[in-house]
C-alpha cells in the first residue's frame, strides 16, 4: 500500500499520526479548565484559539481554529468524529478560493464557534463558523450545524433543523433557578424571544 508513496509524504503522514495520538493539546490550548477531557486521536489547528471550562470534554474530534475561537463551555461535550470550522474560503470575481490570503479576508469574515452549557453534540456532527450551540442542545449525529440553535431543544439533519424544545418557558426557568445563579440563567423576555423565530 505504501511502496509507492514518496518518502517525504509518507514522514509526514506519519507525523501528522503521531501528533495526532500523542500531542499535548491540553497544554497548547487557550484555556482548558482542570476537570476538562480531551480524548484522542485529535486534530486541532490552532489550539490557542480553543476554550474549554469545567466539565466539558471533546472526543476523538477534528478542530481547525487557526483564527477564530472554539468555546466549550460547562458540561458540555462534543462526541467522537466532530469537526469544527471557525474559518471558511472567500470568494471574489475573477479570483481562484486558493489564491485569497488570509489577510485579504474581511475582517469578520471567519467567527467564533460557542457551546453552551450542558450541551451534547453527537457523533460526526458538524459546527460551521458562527454558530452557537445554546444551552441544553442536543445536536443529532452526523448533523450540520450552519446556524445557531434555540435552548434546551434538538436539531438534526443537512443542514440542521430544530426538531423538538425539550420544556415550556416555565419549565426552562425552573430548571435554570436550580442549576445557575440568577445572573448567569435566561430571562422570560430571552427565551420569549428565542421561541418566536
Amino acid at each position: 500500500m505504501f511502496k509507492n508513496l514518496h518518502p517525504i509524504l509518507m514522514l509526514k503522514a506519519l507525523r501528522d499520526l503521531t501528533n495526532e495520538f500523542y500531542d499535548d493539546y491540553r497544554s497548547k490550548l487557550g484555556y482548558c479548565h482542570e476537570t476538562a477531557q480531551i480524548v484522542k486521536p485529535m486534530k486541532i489547528v490552532g489550539p490557542q484559539n480553543v476554550y474549554m471550562e469545567e466539565g466539558s470534554c471533546v472526543r476523538r474530534s477534528k478542530i481547525y481554529t487557526p483564527f477564530r475561537k472554539l468555546v466549550i463551555k460547562k458540561n458540555s461535550c462534543l462526541s467522537g468524529s466532530c469537526t469544527v470550522l471557525t474559518g471558511n474560503h472567500m470568494r471574489v470575481i475573477g479570483r481562484f478560493y486558493r489564491s485569497i490570503k488570509q489577510n485579504e479576508k474581511a475582517a469578520d469574515f471567519d467567527k467564533d464557534v460557542i457551546v453552551e452549557e450542558d450541551c451534547w453534540v453527537g457523533e460526526n456532527v458538524t459546527l460551521l463558523q458562527g454558530v452557537t450551540v445554546r444551552r441544553g442542545t442536543t445536536v443529532a449525529a452526523g448533523a450540520v450545524v450552519n446556524k445557531s440553535t434555540v435552548p434546551y431543544s434538538v436539531y438534526g439533519g443537512v443542514p440542521a433543523k430544530l426538531i423538538k424544545v425539550y420544556w415550556t418557558i416555565d419549565q426552562i426557568l425552573e430548571h435554570e433557578k436550580q442549576l445557575y445563579p440568577e445572573g448567569e440563567r435566561y430571562t422570560r423576555e430571552q427565551l420569549e424571544e428565542f421561541y418566536k423565530k
